[in-house]
């Protein structure tokens, strides 16, 4: 059994008053095995982030079913959806969102505070991902007094205190410079190799190099796949960009 499964997932926004209809995603459906490391393209207007915010349990669908471990995320109460996002996800935001009036280690430590959990626990979590994310001289900074990189780091740590079934990542190259960009990367591969689920947007080419599987959405619809196999990333780079490049041109994928 996948750890996600997505099957005929469609979001409609209903304009008021009579207005027109958009249909936001037609027909999404795909699959994620446990341990793997996706990553979705496509432009803007494409339709990932309102897939993204679907599986975030952010947004529900119109029609379809999301399963995440067996369970299905429609069927989950409001009252339940906070407690759910924060017991089974672990998102990572183009922007950080880190408070600025905490510390780094006390932003992390949040979703852990919120499920109640005691501080001898947290902090026994804590020393565990510090060290492998190099941010353990850092936690006692606040995010001002940090890179953007490191802020980033810390947001990664705060995605996994929670032990989450599955990652996922909106953008989250988009705020960063090229050498803060490649450590990032580094990390979630490495975090990856841990045995973490990842699923990331993204549409740096550069970026989704580093998945072992890149999926194409355009017009609300999952289209095309590629695999990495035993690619290098630069290998798996060149293959994604011999993609965009033949959808460009309205060529035929096969």
């Amino acid at each position: 059994m996948s750890l996600l499964e997505v099957t005929g997932v469609k979001k409609i926004y209903r304009a008021r008053r009579g207005g027109t209809a958009v249909e936001a995603l037609k027909n999404v459906n795909f699959t994620v095995e446990k341990g793997e490391y996706v990553a979705i393209m496509g432009e803007s207007g494409s339709g990932k982030t309102t897939l993204l915010n679907i599986l975030a349990a952010l947004d529900k669908a119109t029609e379809g079913t999301v399963i995440l471990d067996g369970m299905n995320l429609s069927t989950i109460k409001d009252s339940a959806i906070a407690m759910f996002r924060r017991d089974n996800l672990g998102y990572v935001f183009q922007d950080f969102n880190l408070l600025d009036t905490f510390t780094l280690e006390d932003n992390i430590y949040l979703p852990l505070v919120l499920a109640g959990k005691r501080h001898q626990d947290m902090s026994a979590r804590l020393s565990q991902i510090a060290p492998a994310l190099g941010i353990t001289d850092l936690l006692k900074k606040y995010p001002y007094e940090v890179s953007g990189g490191q802020k980033q780091r810390a947001a990664v740590a705060r995605a996994l205190i929670t032990s989450p079934k599955i990652i996922l990542a909106d953008e989250p190259t988009g705020a960063l410079d090229s050498k803060s960009s490649d450590e990032l990367l580094a990390l979630f591969k490495q975090v990856n190799n841990m045995g973490q689920t990842v699923l990331m947007v993204t549409h740096s080419t550069k970026a989704a190099s580093h998945a072992s599987r890149v999926m194409f959405i355009k017009d609300g619809v999952i289209f095309h796949q590629i695999y990495k196999g035993e690619c290098t990333d630069q290998q798996m780079y060149q293959k994604i960009s011999d993609t965009l490049n033949l959808l460009a041109s309205g060529g035929d994928l096969k």
